[in-house]
C-alpha cells in the first residue's frame, strides 16, 4: 500500500484517531487520511498531520474539531497540528512525529543479536514449581528452566522469573518421553487433548514446546547476560532489562545479546534512554497507546558511535542506577542525567573521531556519588 501511494500520488492529510472508540464495544487503533492522485515531487510536498489528545470523545466532535484544525491549520483542545515533509520511501510511516538530529551510528544488529522469546503455545501444561527439583528426578529437573516474562523486566533490571518445564524436539515418541521423564509426562498428560488443538510444525508432537525459537543460540549462550525487553508496553518508559546468566525468554519478549559484552551497560543505559523511546516511536514502534518492540525494528535501530569517554560516561551511570534501584533508591535524579547525557552528546556531536565535548561535566558536578 504504502508503495502504491508513493507510486501514484501522495498524502495530504492524516488524522490520527489512536484508539479512540469509533465503533460500538471495539477499540481499534484508527487513522483517516487523504490520498491525492498525481505526479509530485515529494520533497517538496508537506502532510498535514492531527493526532488526536484524548481518546474520550465521540464522532461528531472528531468531525467538527478535526474540520477546524485543518482550516486554521492549527491545534486545538481535540488535536495537536502539524505539518511534516511527506514520506520518501516505503520502510515503516510514523505518526510520531519529532526531529531526530543525524548522528553516525550502526545498526543494533550489527554489535549484537536481536530475537524472539521461546513459544510454548500451552504455557498452563509446562508450568514447573520449586518444589519439582525434589519431587522430579534428575533427568526431569535438568530440563526445567528458568525463563523472563514481560511482567519481569523492570526498569533496568529483571525481577524474578518464571519456572517452565522445556521437552526438547529430540523427544521423538510419547513412549520415550514417558521413559526419560515419568513425573513429568504424568504431569502434562491430563493437557493431551487441548494440546493437539495447538498449531504445530509436521516435526512436533503434541509434547513439543510449539516454537523453541533460537534455542540453539540461547543455550549456547545460557551462561551469559542478556537485555530483555516486553514486546508489547503500555508503561510511559522504556523497560529494557538486564537480567542473569542462566536465563530464557518467553514469547512475550524480546532479547538483546551483545557480541561484545563490554557494551551491556552502554547498550542498557541508550536504550532505556528517553532520546532513544522518541527515535523508535518514529521509526514505526507505536501501536496506539502502546510501544511496539519488534525484532525488525530494533535490529535496525541506530545506535550512535558515542566517543570513548562518553561511552564510558554512559556505562558508568547504568551501574549507577541499577545499584541504586538494588538498594531500593530513588535514581529519578541520575536517570535524567543519562537522558541529559545522550542528548547533550548527539546535539553537540559527541562522536568517536571527534573532541570530547561537555567532558568536564561528571556525576560528581550533579551531585550523584
Amino acid at each position: 500500500m504504502r508503495e502504491t501511494i508513493l507510486k501514484y500520488g501522495k498524502i495530504e492529510v492524516i488524522i490520527d484517531l489512536d484508539e479512540t472508540q469509533l465503533f460500538t464495544d471495539e477499540s481499534p487503533e484508527t487513522i483517516i487520511f487523504k490520498f491525492k492522485k498525481g505526479k509530485f515531487k515529494l520533497t517538496n510536498e508537506k502532510i498535514k498531520l492531527l493526532n488526536i489528545k484524548t481518546t474520550k470523545t465521540n464522532g461528531m466532535e472528531i468531525y467538527r474539531k478535526a474540520i477546524e484544525s485543518l482550516a486554521n491549520r492549527t491545534s486545538n483542545e481535540l488535536f495537536d497540528y502539524k505539518e511534516f515533509t511527506h514520506y520518501l520511501d516505503s520502510e515503516a510511516w510514523s505518526t510520531f512525529i519529532i526531529e531526530i538530529p543525524k548522528f553516525p551510528s550502526v545498526k543494533l544488529k550489527e554489535i549484537a543479536k536481536v530475537g524472539v522469546g521461546l513459544v510454548s503455545g500451552f504455557d498452563k501444561a509446562f508450568v514447573a514449581k520449586e518444589k519439582d527439583y525434589t519431587e522430579f528426578n534428575i533427568n526431569e529437573r535438568e530440563i526445567i528452566k528458568k525463563f523472563v516474562k514481560g511482567k519481569n523486566c523492570r526498569r533496568f533490571i529483571v525481577d524474578g522469573y518464571e519456572l517452565y518445564i522445556v521437552i526438547d524436539d529430540f523427544i521423538k515418541s510419547e513412549k520415550e518421553l514417558g521413559r526419560l521423564y515419568p513425573n513429568i509426562y504424568q504431569k502434562i498428560l491430563p493437557y493431551k487433548e487441548e494440546m493437539m488443538k495447538r498449531y504445530l510444525p509436521k516435526n512436533k508432537r503434541w509434547f513439543h514446546w510449539q516454537a523453541l525459537r533460537n534455542y540453539s543460540f540461547l543455550t549456547a549462550n545460557i551462561n551469559k547476560r542478556r537485555i530483555y525487553v516486553p514486546t508489547l508496553d503500555r508503561h510511559p518508559y522504556n523497560r529494557f532489562s538486564l537480567g542473569e546468566k542462566g536465563l530464557l525468554p518467553s514469547g512475550d519478549v524480546l532479547f538483546i545479546q551483545p557480541y561484545n559484552e563490554e557494551d551491556l551497560y552502554f547498550l542498557l543505559g541508550y536504550l532505556n534512554s528517553t532520546f532513544f523511546r522518541k527515535y523508535y516511536l518514529s521509526t514505526g514502534g507505536r501501536r496506539g497507546g502502546r510501544i511496539s518492540f519488534t525484532q525488525k525494528l530494533l535490529e535496525n535501530a541506530k545506535i550512535p558511535l558515542f566517543s570513548e569517554h562518553i561511552k564510558e560516561k554512559i556505562t558508568d551511570t547504568t551501574k549507577k542506577i541499577m545499584q541504586g534501584i538494588e538498594k531500593g533508591e530513588n535514581t529519578a535524579l541520575l536517570e535524567k542525567y543519562l537522558d541529559d547525557l545522550i542528548y547533550s552528546s548527539i546535539e553537540k556531536g559527541e562522536f568517536s573521531r571527534k573532541r570530547d565535548i561537555d567532558a568536564n561535566t561528571t556525576l560528581e558536578q550533579w551531585g550523584i556519588m
